[in-house]
């Protein structure tokens, strides 16, 4: 799989970006947190975050399938929030500070990489078997290896299991109305 894939399936989504950043500035950041953290991240997730770090999909709905059940999961699908960068002026989008965030909570092979329904992180592995697959970090877990669950064996996978789902048409069976009948408030 190449970036240009990963490009012609963003494409298929309209996005909003939060704040600017350059390339040269990005690139720097990456640079850095390599260095300080002893790693390298995978090179295609690198050039993901240099296009389209600090952004989400404007849509309601956008749900990636899972690889590994987790309680969070509905039909076997989670629901995406903003992609997180690397250089951005904004520390709640900015990878580094929240993985500094979260370094004394989150296990020390993975790194956030976006945000999820309920203050929950998607996040990227980063070290040993883990590396370069995806996974959910269940931030009210405490358990470093419990609290993480697999998504997708990569980042390519990831990227292209991503869809928005339309909102049913069908009628909702919850219910909207209740009428009390007069012989229940009298008696």
């Amino acid at each position: 799989m190449s970036f240009q894939d990963i490009n012609n399936k963003m494409s298929e989504f309209e996005l909003k970006y939060y704040g600017e950043v350059t390339y040269k500035k990005s690139s720097k950041a990456i640079e850095e947190f390599e260095k300080e953290l002893g790693i390298e991240i995978d090179e295609l997730f690198k050039q993901f975050t240099l296009y389209y770090g600090g952004s989400n999909i404007l849509a309601d709905n956008v749900v990636f399938p899972v690889l590994e059940k987790n309680p969070w999961a509905v039909e076997n699908k989670l629901r995406l929030g903003i992609f997180y960068g690397f250089g951005l002026d904004d520390d709640d989008f900015n990878i580094a500070t929240l993985a500094e965030t979260y370094e004394d909570q989150m296990p020390d092979w993975i790194i956030p990489i976006a945000d999820a329904d309920g203050g929950n992180q998607i996040c990227l592995g980063i070290k040993g078997k883990g590396s370069g697959k995806v996974y959910f970090w269940d931030h009210e877990l405490t358990n470093g290896i419990k609290d993480t669950f697999l998504i997708a064996d990569s980042f390519e996978d990831f990227i292209q299991s991503l869809s928005v789902e339309e909102d049913s048409d069908e009628e909702d069976d919850g219910i909207l109305f209740m009428e009390l009948d007069d012989d229940l408030l009298n008696s």
